[in-house]
Parts: structure tokens; C-alpha cells; sequence
């Protein structure tokens, strides 16, 4: 204590009221109301730490679980090509497929090649001449004299020619090392370079080293020809890469499959992710009765629904009666998850559909259906909104005394142009259009009434229908999005009033540390006025004594 007075606290009471005595009042107070606050706070920092490890851990398994529900999962392809004539590069989701291929002749650039000449600056003309090259139907003329060099006309032809046709010196070695080199940019037979005769160009020299050819194969028995070597509109998500040409008993096997290696992954992370994540739920909401000791959120409802939730989703039955086992992944005798690949891959060979309807859901569409009447005969003028499918407009003409089955064609045949995104038309055989949809797509008809009533057709929507199946790893990571979610999960949430319970008990902790620093700084106070008290009532009763035994000695 800071004032004099209280320096000496203890004197005038012999050690009574003493600043040990305070201390030891103030300990007890601290053991009943300090220490049990304090007990909560390290409660509560140990939650604080272990729930974020077990948040981290759900991620962790959310994150096998939201791959595998994931339908890009499941377009993953690999190519199989049996030589090296030639190369195969596939998207995503590509049909699965097998092919045939036979390379007969490669896609060749147009080449040409001039005499030789001991210097980039010699020259070739003998007097004034014009050199024509002849390509894609344009000529392109080039003025010389017996003053340009090869690099002065290779510049003339570059410059003229805009990338059509390169022009190159090449040092070939030798006495006379450099030849000009005429060059199409682009393969195929439509490329090749025609040179004309003249003085000046017969003096040149240049002949054709490389014939301009396209590309020529067979696909499974049907001949191809493309202007180069890489081909990519054959088959939708394929390019194909000419490598080499083949003879005509030579052939290139291609098999395009689904590639189940990523899966295979997740399907492993999932199997660790599960257990470790299980692991530490178990401790953490443990009892044990013999030693009557808890795991630190024993008896917490937001982290033991979380473990029962995914027991539960794990080991359930779909309404088809699958099950993980089917698909190689089981609890064992200890409660942990097994990931049996030769299980798996027997359902990959036998079912392979099977597996990502089970595992990621699947939505299967019925067929959209509107049956108009007969088509009219004689001229039909449809114009600008007279009939509107989908939004968007359908306009054609038929001439004078068509017939009920040529205008229906004719309208089938608009329908069809128009690119109405899921929606053919066809014709029955009493001349009336069939509009379908097979992908789900509602079918709007709008127009005038008077065209519709014309072309069998009247104003209405049919509606497309859908099913759709939620696959067991959907459904999972639905469970752990809400425990996960940083903003509404139900972790998440816990993990708040964990902090708002700590932020509550720190304030608690320091009022009742301000409320006794106030009342033993008080009760120092009294002591040090009844110890000064009882110090003058000791010393006044001194006094009397020695007054009474100086009476008494007299």
C-alpha cells in the first residue's frame, strides 16, 4: 500500500491485523469466485482450438465429398492409340467411343526452291522483267531488274503476299550457299503456288521440291480428306494429329474411355478424411466411466449429431437398394472406413453408368410432346410474328396450290432452321407438324391466331417434366455444408458463442478482480485505523500500569 500510514500495518496489533492476514482473505475469495472463471476460460480456449481442428477436418472430408458429387468428375477421359502414326488429344465429357484410322497421305505445304547463288545481294535478272506467282486465283506481279538481288525480291514477295506465301534465304553451304525459298503458309492442295514463265524467272530457277497435298485417311472405313494435318471437326471433343502416313494393311487403333483415376482419389481422400475426422469426434464426445473423465465436447449436440448424421448417411440404402459396399468402400470391425479398389473396378467394368448415378445424382428428362393438326394447302405467308416458338420467330413463304404436305414440310423445315434450343419438329403422316423435346424444354407457342389456325398450330405452352435423383455424395456434402458453411453452419455458429462466451467470461473475470482489488484495499484501510486504534489503547493502558504500580510501590 502507498500511503505511509499503511506502511506499517500490523505493528499496532502485534501482527493481527497484518497484510499476510489480507492476502489470505483475498486468496480464499479468489479460490471461490476468481478460479472457477478461470476454469471456464481454459475450458473454453480448448474448445475454441479443438473445434477448429474438427471444422478443419469436415472441410477437408466436404472437399472429397463436393468432388465426387461433381459431375466434371465424371467427364475426365483417357485415349488409348495403338502406334504413333498418330496423336489424340480429347475434352472432357466426349463420347465414349472406338475407332479406326488409316493414314494414307499427309497434308503438304507448297514448296519451292531456286538456283544457287554465292551471295544474299546477287542478282538474277538481266534486264527489266516482272516475275508472276499465281496463288489462291490472285496473281501477284513483282517488277525486277538486273539491279534487285534475291534479297530485295525476298522483301517484294513478303511484303505483297501478306503471310500468304513466305520467302526465305537459305544458306545451304557450298560455293554458291544461298537458295530462295518460296513457301505457302498453309497446308493442303488449295495452297499450291504457280509460278509463271519469263526470262527472269526461268533465270531464277525456282521448281517445286514440295507438292501442296491434303491430308488423306480413312475413319473406320470411310475416306477423309482435310487441308492439314490436325483435325478438329470430325468427332465433337476430338482432335485428331497426323504424324506419319501408313501403308494401306496398317491401321491405328483408338479407344476413347472415362477416366476413373481422379475418382479413385477422392474415393481414397475420402476414406482418410472420414477417419481422422471420426477419430477426434469420438475423443472429443467421449465418457469414460471407470476414470469418469469426458473428451471436452462430451455431451455437446452439435458435434454428436454431426457424427451420428454421417454414420448414419454412410451406412443407408438408397430406394434402388445400393449401398457404398457396392462400390467397395466399408467400415471395418474398428469402425473405420475401407476403400476396396478391386471392388470398384468390377463396377466399373460392369456398370459404369451405375456409378456416377449412385455417387453424384442423375436427372433424366420425359419427352415433351405438342401434336398440332393438319397443315393448310395452297400459298402460306408466315411473317414477323405470326408464329413465335420459345421466343423466337418463325418465318417461311409456300407459293400458290402448294400442298397440305408440302407446307408441312416447309414449316418443319423452318422450325428446324430457326435453332430452337431442345426442340425438333417433324411431320405425322396426316400432314401435321410434331414439335418434341427431349431434354426437358418447355414448348411455348405464340402468334396470330389466324396463321396458327392455318399451320395446325395454336396458341400454348407444354410443359417439360424431370426427375431427378440425389447421388449418395450429393447428399453428403449437403450434410457437411451445413457444418461447415463459414457463415450459417451449424460449426460455425457453435464456434461464435464460443467466442461470445469467452469475450462474456474475460469481462466477468476482470470486474470480480477490480471488486476484490476494491474491498481489500478497503479492508487494508479499516485495519490500518483499528491497528492505530488498538496501538494508542495499548499505549494509554501502559501508562495506567505504570501509574498504578508507581502507587503501589509507594
Amino acid at each position: 500500500m502507498a500511503s505511509s500510514s499503511l506502511s506499517s500495518l500490523g505493528l499496532g496489533s502485534d501482527g493481527v491485523l497484518s497484510y499476510d492476514v489480507i492476502d489470505q482473505l483475498k486468496e480464499v475469495d479468489k479460490t471461490a469466485q476468481i478460479t472457477p472463471i478461470d476454469t471456464k476460460i481454459t475450458s473454453n480456449s480448448t474448445k475454441q482450438t479443438d473445434l477448429s481442428t474438427l471444422t478443419s477436418l469436415a472441410s477437408t472430408l466436404k472437399a472429397s465429398t463436393s468432388a465426387l458429387s461433381d459431375e466434371i468428375s465424371y467427364l475426365q477421359r483417357t485415349t488409348t492409340v495403338s502406334n504413333d502414326a498418330i496423336s489424340v488429344s480429347v475434352d472432357g465429357g466426349t463420347n465414349i467411343q472406338d475407332f479406326k484410322i488409316n493414314v494414307s497421305q499427309l497434308a503438304q505445304q507448297d514448296i519451292y526452291q531456286s538456283n544457287a547463288y554465292a551471295a544474299t545481294t546477287s542478282t538474277f535478272a538481266s534486264a527489266e522483267d516482272t516475275i508472276s506467282i499465281e496463288f489462291d486465283g490472285t496473281t501477284y506481279d513483282f517488277s525486277v531488274s538486273s539491279a534487285t538481288t534475291l534479297s530485295d525480291l525476298t522483301d517484294m514477295i513478303n511484303d505483297k503476299m501478306d503471310g500468304k506465301v513466305t520467302a526465305s534465304l537459305l544458306n545451304v553451304g557450298g560455293s554458291n550457299p544461298y537458295k530462295l525459298v518460296l513457301k505457302s503458309d498453309e497446308m493442303g492442295a488449295d495452297n499450291a503456288i504457280t509460278i509463271q514463265a519469263g526470262t527472269a524467272a526461268d533465270a531464277l530457277g525456282l521448281t517445286n521440291i514440295q507438292q501442296a497435298k491434303d491430308a488423306q485417311f480413312t475413319y473406320n472405313g470411310v475416306s477423309i480428306t482435310r487441308s492439314s494435318n490436325t483435325i478438329d471437326d470430325l468427332m465433337v471433343g476430338v482432335t485428331l494429329t497426323l504424324n506419319e502416313a501408313q501403308e494401306s494393311t496398317e491401321s491405328t487403333q483408338v479407344s476413347i474411355t472415362q477416366d476413373w483415376s481422379d475418382v479413385k482419389e477422392q474415393l481414397n481422400n475420402l476414406v482418410s478424411a472420414y477417419n481422422n475426422l471420426m477419430s477426434n469426434l469420438t475423443s472429443a464426445t467421449s465418457y469414460d466411466s471407470s476414470t469418469e473423465t469426458a473428451g471436452v465436447f462430451q455431451g455437446v449436440t452439435q458435434l454428436t449429431t454431426l457424427s451420428a448424421s454421417l454414420r448414419k448417411d454412410l451406412l443407408a440404402l438408397d430406394e434402388e437398394g445400393r449401398s457404398l459396399m457396392d462400390y467397395g468402400i466399408s467400415l471395418n470391425s474398428s469402425g473405420s472406413l475401407e476403400f476396396d479398389e478391386d471392388t470398384f473396378n468390377e463396377k466399373v467394368t460392369s456398370n459404369p453408368e451405375d456409378i456416377q448415378d449412385y455417387f453424384s445424382g442423375s436427372t433424366s428428362y420425359g419427352t415433351t410432346t405438342f401434336q398440332g393438326t393438319s397443315v393448310a394447302s395452297d400459298a402460306l405467308n408466315i411473317t414477323y410474328g405470326d408464329l413465335t416458338i420459345n421466343d423466337i420467330g418463325i418465318r417461311f413463304s409456300t407459293t400458290a396450290g402448294a400442298t397440305a404436305e408440302e407446307n408441312a414440310l416447309a414449316l418443319q423445315n423452318a422450325i428446324n432452321a430457326a435453332g430452337i434450343s431442345g426442340v425438333t419438329a417433324s411431320v405425322d403422316t396426316n400432314n401435321a407438324i410434331v414439335l418434341k423435346s427431349t431434354v426437358g424444354e418447355d414448348i411455348a407457342i405464340t402468334g396470330n391466331s389466324t396463321a396458327l389456325t392455318s399451320l395446325g398450330l395454336k396458341a400454348t405452352t407444354t410443359y417439360g417434366t424431370s426427375t431427378t435423383s440425389v447421388g449418395i455424395f450429393s447428399s453428403l456434402n449437403d450434410l457437411l455444408k451445413t457444418y461447415t458453411d463459414s457463415s450459417t453452419g451449424i460449426l460455425s455458429i457453435y464456434a461464435e458463442s464460443l467466442t461470445t462466451e469467452e469475450t462474456s467470461l474475460t469481462e466477468q473475470r476482470a470486474k470480480l478482480v477490480e471488486n476484490l482489488d476494491t474491498k481489500y484495499e478497503t479492508m487494508a484501510k479499516k485495519f490500518a485505523a483499528y491497528d492505530t486504534l488498538i496501538s494508542k489503547l495499548t499505549s494509554s493502558f501502559q501508562s495506567l500500569s505504570y501509574l498504578i504500580n508507581a502507587d503501589s510501590d509507594d
